[in-house]
């Protein structure tokens, strides 16, 4: 008896059951997936699209905000070479709206100041804005206006290390403020699950 149990245990610690192995392998996915997200969350390209993102609800914030308020809004973009620090600035933008006064800032929707690594190309009405022969006369280049009619731009976000990478917000030939790229993985997602 005493050998038979000898044994068992003998078997027990020659090896791993089946459930204790799948145990450990689902720790090891649970730990690599934590490291995998870790690693994605930061980096230039997600500061990027999350500046893009928060760009592109802004402006479609400002759309509708100037429908409901029966006035103008305006986007007034400062290139870093308008700063007195040219270097160590990014570009800046902020939301304002017409008044009796003329433009003021809208304080529900504060000023952004980019990351200095992300380059901004615009294009008003078709033509590239030359922001560098531009005035500084601190008027917005881009407006909403209460009619729903709107500036017709197109802004293209990239980064200096990456120029394989761009973002665009433009106005969609509906007047709505479109993020580019968003919007046509959408369509494409449309398409596939349109074929099932």
């Amino acid at each position: 008896m005493a050998k038979t149990m000898g044994m068992r245990a003998n078997k027990r610690c020659a090896g791993f059951s089946l459930l204790e192995i799948l145990v450990v392998l689902v720790v090891i996915g649970v730990v690599m997936g934590g490291v995998s997200v870790s690693v994605n969350q930061g980096g230039p390209e997600k500061q990027m699209r999350s500046a893009v993102e928060k760009f592109a609800n802004y402006a479609d914030f400002a759309s509708e905000m100037s429908v409901l308020n029966g006035r103008p809004f305006g986007l007034l973009l400062e290139p870093p070479s308008w700063s007195e620090n040219p270097e160590d600035r990014g570009w800046r933008y902020k939301w304002q709206v017409m008044t009796e006064q003329g433009w003021i800032d809208y304080p529900e929707l504060p000023a952004v100041e980019l990351d200095r690594e992300i380059k901004l190309f615009i294009s008003i009405d078709d033509e590239d804005w030359d922001w560098q022969d531009a005035p500084e006369v601190n008027l917005p280049a881009i407006a909403f206006y209460p009619d729903g009619e709107a500036t017709r731009f197109n802004i293209e976000f990239s980064l200096d290390d990456f120029d394989e990478t761009s973002e665009n917000v433009a106005l969609d030939d509906w007047g709505r403020v479109v993020w580019v790229e968003k919007e046509e993985m959408l369509e494409e997602i449309k398409e596939e699950l349109g074929d099932f």
